[in-house]
């Protein structure tokens, strides 16, 4: 059982004509209490976090078309104590309708209940391992530092496209490390660092009055590492499991007599992903979904929905073997009124 509670305060207000600031408190309590199991558990089962929070963003108008942000957010946690969390973002209007930016930025995650907490018993008698995982008493946040340049452009009068780079610099991301003398337990530590680089693309173009066609395509580079002198059962592979290309195309058509057809069509590359120090694949593949809608009044709708209609069923994730889930084939309909 997991309560939380959240209060949230923000201000935002003019500074003359070159200043917009907006800040803000924040103040999050969670009670968490898990029934543990005899090999699945959290230890302490009971335990009450506080999560303290302050931010403040400043748009500033350079020169014309010109403005730069700076923020920042500090955050006080139970775990690791104070965390920061700045950016700064460079907006330049190059004409009315093609804009250029850049950012770099900080960001972090925060331990959770799984890395510092968690155990995972294995039921065997002395003196084998009484233990498969141990949460890391000493794990400490994941830190990234994000650096953005994008590009985007109304092209003409039914058509839009926008293109983006990144560049993500990791260090102390979770790693398993294997204990003596059987191995086990692995305990959660932050032996991983790295850098993940790509692009996003992506472009609407309106074809009539009634039909738009929306198109994406994303290419991700990972390379992840042990650091020197370090172990991670996994070999690094753990954080990695992401496929390298995607791109979709979407349809949206307007009917005569309230009539919608939508349509979306999308292919996923190789993921590669781990089970302990060996790697595994899901293969790539293409998928489609449809929709049919009919708004009979402003109140009432009709749809039939077709989802991952191009096969009887694929995988998306998990290591290859034969209790893997995969994904299937699924047709509906759908009756919404609104009120």
């Amino acid at each position: 059982d997991l309560d939380t509670y959240d209060i949230d305060f923000q201000h935002r207000f003019h500074l003359g004509l070159q200043n917009s600031i907006i800040w803000g408190l924040g103040y999050r309590f969670t009670d968490n209490k898990v029934g543990n199991s005899p090999t699945v558990g959290f230890l302490p089962p009971h335990q009450k976090r506080n999560l303290f929070s302050v931010f403040a963003q400043d748009e500033i108008l350079l020169v014309k078309d010109v403005s730069l942000t700076l923020g920042t957010k500090i955050e006080r946690n139970d775990y690791t104590g104070v965390e920061w969390v700045p950016s700064v973002r460079l907006k330049f209007a190059l004409t009315p309708k093609q804009l250029l930016w850049a950012g770099i930025s900080r960001a972090v995650r925060t331990p959770s209940r799984i890395d510092r907490d968690l155990i995972q018993r294995t039921g065997l008698p002395p003196p084998l391992p009484s233990a498969i995982f141990n949460g890391g008493p000493d794990f400490i946040s994941e830190t990234v530092f994000a650096y953005e340049l994008g590009y985007r452009a109304q092209l003409g009068e039914r058509a839009s496209a926008s293109l983006s780079l990144f560049y993500n610099d990791y260090d102390h991301l979770r790693s398993f490390t294997p204990t003596a003398p059987f191995g086990f337990p692995l305990v959660t530590h932050n032996n991983v660092e790295g850098t993940t680089y790509g692009l996003e693309f992506t472009a609407t173009v309106q074809l009539s009055d009634s039909w738009r066609l929306r198109g994406g395509y994303n290419l991700l580079e990972e390379h992840l590492r042990v650091k020197p002198g370090q172990v991670d059962f996994s070999n690094a592979l753990n954080e990695t499991a992401d496929p390298q290309q995607q791109f979709s195309i979407r349809s949206s058509m307007e009917l005569p007599q309230n009539v919608t057809l939508d349509a979306g069509l999308r292919w996923v590359g190789t993921l590669h992903n781990n089970n302990g120090p060996t790697p595994g694949t899901v293969p790539s593949y293409f998928e489609l979904d449809l929709r049919l809608s009919w708004q009979v009044t402003t109140r009432l709708e009709f749809s039939l929905i077709g989802q991952n209609l191009l096969h009887n069923h694929h995988a998306e994730y998990g290591y290859p073997n034969p209790t893997r889930t995969e994904i299937q084939r699924s047709v509906y309909g759908k009756a919404a009124w609104r009120f």
